[in-house]
């Protein structure tokens, strides 16, 4: 039986105004206002009112404040800190992670069920309650922040615990909130990719295939700019993220490009990006839908780019570059070239038939970390 692909499942519920995008890692105060630049540009195009805007951005400060709280400890990779916000139609869903010491799981369960139970009359005069009588501690208010992420978005507060030691459990949080009425939005099927539950299956997916980032909508210009930002607040050698970014904004501007489709009431650039690390390399990978006339053309050209010496490769390069008639008809291909000898490792792809008119394409590169 092959494995779930989480990856996939994602991208094919990605409508034309939808968004996913899911982020493993350390939380720096540079990354945290990049994720909400983010969100930002996708509710500013909705021309959210102003009120509710503010409530989505408190409960998503809210939530990365949660996570950096507790990112100082020591932690392997399946306890890293997660932060996801999803986006489709009217609803945004907000899912974060982080580890907690098993003795305090039966408090905030506590608590969480407390605040699930109340209506909102009860939430505020709760709210005025704690304010007043409340311990403020080194982690955080008493139950504040949690208390006001479910006076704010105007539903419960799901959650979840997976034990993974003697003293620690990985704790999730899930919230939503309806960016048009705030009224209380139903709870996702279980098989929903915008279900608690599917995100800790996608955890455990993200965690065995150590993917860091993923991003799915339907790519233009606006969106690159932003994955572009969250990439320059990241970690790492300046030489070795400016080669980690020139590679992103290659295959984005591929999908942009050459991605645009019509299917299944979906216009535009729909397609996916993510990126793994597997201890001596990078992985960068997109995945997209591309016409079936157009597969051989491509798979051409990625196969003999790849055969080619690193010195055919340069003359190659050279000799398309400076074809200013293959240029100006679109021919020239100097993407991948400029990809493979920037990554100095072969081009790997794969296409899935979808229908008798479109295909996906699956494209990685590698990036050695030395």
């Amino acid at each position: 039986m092959s494995e779930r692909d989480f990856i996939l499942e994602l991208m094919q519920s990605t409508g034309n105004d939808d968004m996913h995008y899911f982020y493993r890692g350390e939380f720096t105060q540079s990354l945290s206002h990049q994720i909400l630049s983010l969100a930002e540009k996708n509710i500013d195009r909705d021309h959210i009112s102003s009120k509710i805007k503010k409530r989505v951005f408190h409960i998503m400060v809210e939530s990365i404040q949660n996570i950096s709280r507790h990112q100082d400890e020591p932690y392997k990779p399946e306890e890293t800190a997660i932060f996801a916000i999803q986006k489709q139609s009217e609803h945004y869903y907000i899912t974060t992670g982080n580890i907690i010491e098993n003795a305090k799981t039966e408090s905030l369960c506590g608590k969480l069920d407390k605040i699930n139970n109340l209506d909102q009359e009860e939430l505020d005069a709760f709210y005025r309650e704690v304010l007043s009588n409340g311990q403020l501690s080194s982690k955080g208010g008493a139950g504040l922040g949690l208390i006001e992420m479910a006076r704010k978005s105007g539903n419960k507060l799901s959650y979840a615990l997976n034990q993974i030691s003697d003293l620690m459990s990985y704790f999730f949080l899930h919230t939503s909130i309806d960016t048009f009425t705030l009224s209380t939005a139903p709870e996702p099927p279980d098989e929903s990719v915008y279900s608690l539950n599917y995100m800790t299956q996608l955890h455990k997916y993200i965690i065995k295939n150590n993917i860091l980032l993923i991003y799915s909508t339907v790519f233009n210009q606006e969106s690159l700019l932003s994955l572009i930002q969250i990439m320059k607040s990241q970690g790492g050698a300046i030489s070795y993220r400016k080669k980690l970014i020139s590679l992103m904004v290659e295959m984005l501007q591929n999908i942009i490009h050459h991605g645009d489709v019509d299917l299944g009431g979906i216009k535009g650039s729909k397609g996916i990006f993510y990126i793994a690390d597997n201890n001596s390399c990078n992985e960068l990978t997109t995945i997209n839908y591309i016409p079936n006339e157009s597969i051989q053309k491509l798979k051409d050209r990625i196969d003999y780019v790849n055969v080619l010496t690193d010195e055919q490769r340069e003359e190659y390069y050279n000799e398309r570059l400076f074809d200013f008639r293959m240029i100006t008809t679109k021919e020239a291909g100097l993407g991948l070239i400029e990809m493979r000898i920037k990554s100095r490792n072969p081009l790997e792809y794969s296409f899935e038939s979808v229908d008798s008119n479109y295909s996906l394409f699956k494209f990685t590169i590698r990036i050695n970390n030395n």
